[in-house]
């Protein structure tokens, strides 16, 4: 930024952000020889659990423990051979899923691959949507996409201001587990574009090659990218799980309504047999009702 500020009259912004959050160390096991030299993994081969050199299979390593990625102890990982062969968004996806940012992240093998395994069933399912797009069916309720989508943005837009970023790969699969269900439900193409192009806009800071190669299947313009805005009213729940209690002890839990009065919960209660029974042949005394939380009938 200094560089481009430097004699330039047009461009005079010299620190474009307010703060640095340095992401944890990088960790990987070390390994040495039986001379006590440092060996790096890709002198290594494994066999029946046990790794040994790959010029002298003979000859057996040591493992040692997971220490922070450095030259010296030759316990490095090349990211350009990674980036060849998972794509650098299995990368980028790795090493946000693997721990909370201010975390060291524990290298291995074993989580790149599942993160390109992710990303391989996100580019199917991109299919299926653009399968159901070009169906083009002529009604729809598309409450629940709609919904699920203003929720969606909501938990990704939170996370990403609050450094949770473990988090929001974990929103990434609950997206993918919903949509792979709901895109078959026979929604119109409009209410499919509008939709899964917020979604996908909302995944770019997280994979962003992925989700521009989407974005273009669709044939959405590159101007269209602006962040998602969420509807409030849709984010809102309709329903509240209520705890009874039947002297002060835990007898069952009510489905409701949100905002339901004290007699109409109680009518509920007497409808639900596993409650009921305990209120069976019993005089009500007194209700204790805290709305949308707890009511308490003493007997």
């Amino acid at each position: 930024m200094q560089a481009l500020s430097y004699k330039n009259e047009k461009f005079n912004i010299k620190e474009p952000f307010k703060g640095l959050f340095t992401q944890g160390m990088v960790c990987h096991e070390t390994y040495k020889d039986e001379n006590n030299n440092w060996v790096s993994p890709d002198e290594l081969i494994s066999k029946d659990g046990k790794k040994y050199l790959k010029k002298n299979s003979s000859k057996k390593i040591k493992v040692g423990p997971s220490e922070s990625m450095s030259k010296s102890k030759k316990n490095t990982i090349d990211p350009e051979n990674i980036i060849n062969n998972y794509g650098a968004d299995s990368v980028r996806l790795f090493i946000l899923s693997d721990s909370p940012p201010e975390k060291d992240v524990q290298w291995s093998e074993e989580g790149i691959i599942a993160s390109f395994k992710f990303v391989q069933k996100l580019w199917s399912l991109n299919k299926k949507v653009l399968d159901e797009i070009n169906k083009n069916h002529s009604e729809d309720n598309g409450n629940e996409f709609i919904k699920f989508t203003n929720k969606f943005i909501k938990k990704i837009s939170d996370n990403l201001e609050n450094f949770h970023y473990n988090i929001i790969i974990a929103n990434l699969h609950e997206m993918y587990s919903f949509l792979n269900k709901e895109i078959s439900k026979g929604y119109k193409k409009e209410t499919i574009l509008e939709n899964y192009k917020k979604i996908l806009i909302t995944m770019m800071p997280i994979l962003p090659h992925l989700s521009n190669e989407c974005f273009e299947t669709i044939n959405a313009k590159t101007d269209e990218i602006i962040w998602p805005s969420y509807d409030v009213k849709q984010i809102k729940k309709e329903t509240k799980v209520i705890v009874i209690q039947i002297n002060g002890k835990k007898r069952g839990l009510i489905n409701t309504k949100l905002d339901l009065g004290e007699n109409d919960v109680l009518d509920l209660v007497k409808k639900d047999q596993n409650i009921n029974k305990y209120l069976s042949e019993k005089k009500v005394k007194k209700k204790v009702y805290i709305k949308n939380k707890l009511m308490n009938i003493i007997i």
